[in-house]
């Protein structure tokens, strides 16, 4: 049985899940659920990321503990993943005990390479604070764009940042000048790594998506510069260095080692070997995450990994989605163009989101979310469409079969369009493109609606009922396959469907259902009403 590995990124536990969150996530899921239902077995992981500075910006703010804010947010991840029928194998969080003594141990294995050196330097302090300050905690401009921006990377351009390295910059506390002050750090050459890195990348990059790959090339044309890999705060994971109190790992030096550490908690768990998901190659590790991470899955993760003695296994499949906006707004609450998850959740059918979505999202522009398009879409497609073609099916062997059909062979028109889609949808799963995947259903669907209107079963009834019956078992067939090919995209509706054929067991690929004996439905979805 192939083994898949799909590692989601972690969201920052300082706020709720917003729509670029669910954009950029749901292709993990799909994925999870398609490779299950193709026999593979999968391991899903991700976890809240627990440390560094946003929490720590956010409870300062607020006078709570660093602790108290992200166990609070962790929680509600858990519960809103719940609702959007996430199917994690590992759900869990970079302040659990776990994740802590598993990146203090790989820390302290890294130290003792020749990839890690301690460095004396100036680094940006606020007075009025009385504390220097890391990444976030300092506003300033991108040397590189001009934009406004936080100190460890660029929204706008990408670019990887120092704090210090940021012009007219401020504390993002109190909005006062730093002063400089000699601190030092510990750093990783990445210097050193490139070579190596480019050799990875080089080896894997066709099994990413174009924006990874354009991204990750103009690193290496600009050059890597080594990055510290500690800094000075007191929530994070402790550097394993005897006589060190108050300097942590550097958040992207921890968080993404929870892929890892997650994973072998989930064997622990559940009496797998670890060594066959991390310490092979016979096993396919994916990535999912949104454009903003893939530094952090191209450069910083295999980085560590390749520096600590490689023994992990490296991404192959890098899956990397734009941004989405809010009405051609980036997604802000200061300027309220922040749309949570919960907010859709309490208005919306989870299936309509993640159709939505699974619809929308691209490695190639922004989704711009609108509630106009997301309603005309769901009604449009899923309603009009999908549901429509379910309802009428079932609707028409209700009345006039009283719900009975037999098994009956089906033409090899019927049979090779799904079976094509079978493929064609398989591959675009498989290369990260789940929104051309899911037009691609869609397109089937539509020629299953076309076909009804074209073989008029409810002329045929009245001359030939065998005939009829014959057709209407191909239209339950196509119902059958449309709703496996559906089911990692909305696993709700789809669920029904396949409850009311009394299907039970089924996998990603063609099939012909037995006879049906349909005892009771419903009309799939209801359309929104403005």
């Amino acid at each position: 049985m192939d083994k898949i590995f799909i590692g989601l990124s972690w969201p920052y536990a300082n706020d709720e899940l917003h729509i670029g969150h669910l954009g950029s996530s749901l292709p993990a899921d799909v994925l999870a659920r398609y490779y299950r239902l193709k026999g593979s077995e999968v391991c899903f992981v991700s976890g809240s990321d627990c440390f560094g500075t946003p929490i720590s910006i956010k409870a300062q703010l607020e006078g709570k503990s660093a602790k108290e804010v992200s166990d609070f947010y962790h929680e509600r991840f858990v519960q809103i993943f719940k609702e959007l029928y996430f199917s994690f194998d590992n759900y869990t969080k970079t302040s659990s005990n776990y994740h802590i003594n598993f990146a203090k141990e790989f820390h302290r294995e890294l130290y003792n390479t020749n990839y890690v050196y301690k460095k004396e330097e100036q680094r940006l302090y606020c007075s009025h604070c009385n504390r220097f300050l890391p990444d976030r905690y300092v506003v300033g401009l991108c040397p590189n764009c001009g934009n406004t921006t936080k100190g460890d990377a660029c929204e706008k351009c990408g670019k990887i940042l120092e704090p210090e390295e940021l012009l007219e910059p401020k504390c993002g506390i109190c909005a006062n000048e730093p002063i400089f002050k000699n601190n030092f750090q510990y750093y990783i050459k990445l210097s050193k790594l490139e070579e190596k890195l480019k050799e990875f990348f080089n080896k894997r990059k066709n099994g990413w998506l174009q924006n990874a790959v354009n991204l990750t090339e103009r690193y290496f044309l600009e050059g890597l510069l080594d990055r510290a890999i500690s800094r000075d705060l007191d929530w994070g994971v402790p550097i394993p260095v005897d006589g060190l109190k108050d300097k942590v790992i550097y958040n992207w030096g921890e968080n993404v080692l929870g892929y890892i550490a997650a994973c072998k908690e989930f064997c622990e768990q559940n009496n797998k070997n670890f060594a066959d998901w991390f310490e092979t190659e016979d096993v396919k590790h994916i990535y999912v995450h949104a454009k903003d991470n893939i530094q952090f899955h191209t450069i910083i993760y295999p980085a560590l990994i390749i520096a600590n003695n490689n023994k992990y296994h490296l991404p192959d499949n890098i899956f990397s989605y734009e941004f989405v906006t809010n009405n051609g707004q980036k997604i802000s609450k200061s300027r309220g163009t922040c749309l949570t998850v919960r907010q859709l959740l309490e208005t919306f059918d989870v299936d309509f989101l993640r159709f939505y979505f699974a619809k929308n999202v691209t490695d190639k522009k922004d989704l711009d979310f609108s509630l106009t398009e997301l309603i005309s879409s769901v009604n449009g497609e899923l309603i009009n469409n999908w549901g429509n073609f379910v309802n009428r099916t079932l609707s028409f062997i209700k009345s006039k079969f009283n719900g009975k059909i037999n098994k009956f062979e089906v033409s090899d028109l019927i049979k090779n369009k799904i079976i094509s889609t079978y493929n064609n949808v398989g591959l675009n799963f498989e290369s990260g493109k789940i929104a051309q995947a899911t037009k691609l259903i869609f397109e089937l669907i539509d020629f299953a609606n076309k076909y009804f209107d074209q073989t008029k079963p409810w002329q045929i009834i009245k001359e030939d009922s065998l005939k009829c019956e014959q057709l209407c078992y191909e239209y339950i067939t196509i119902i059958a396959n449309v709703s496996v090919l559906l089911n990692p995209i909305i696993p709700q509706g789809t669920g029904r469907v396949l409850d009311w054929l009394n299907i039970k067991n089924y996998s990603f690929y063609y099939f012909e259902p037995s006879q049906l004996n349909l005892t009771s439905f419903e009309p799939l979805y209801s359309r929104i009403i403005n």
